[in-house]
């Protein structure tokens, strides 16, 4: 079982240095594409950041709004 994940993490070192001979060696179609793809998954990851920080920020406001009226109840006169 040891064996093969060594073989396994090779064979991902040679086909990782393979890809980045043939992007540094071929200048335009493969670098290209290369590039648009690396763009398009870094604006879903800023949208993705966006929308985590929106709702962390919701749930942030949540908190202290339930905390304010956790507050105004105990500070109430108990009614009997």
């Amino acid at each position: 079982m040891y064996g093969w994940r060594i073989a396994m993490f090779g064979l991902g070192v040679l086909v990782g240095a393979i890809g980045a001979t043939a992007l540094s060696s071929r200048p335009s179609r493969l670098k290209d594409g290369a590039a648009t793809v690396l763009s398009h998954g870094m604006a879903v990851k800023r949208k993705a950041q966006t929308v985590v920080e929106t709702a962390r920020e919701n749930i942030e406001d949540l908190v202290a709004e339930a905390d304010q009226k956790l507050a105004e109840r105990q500070a109430a006169p108990v009614q009997e």
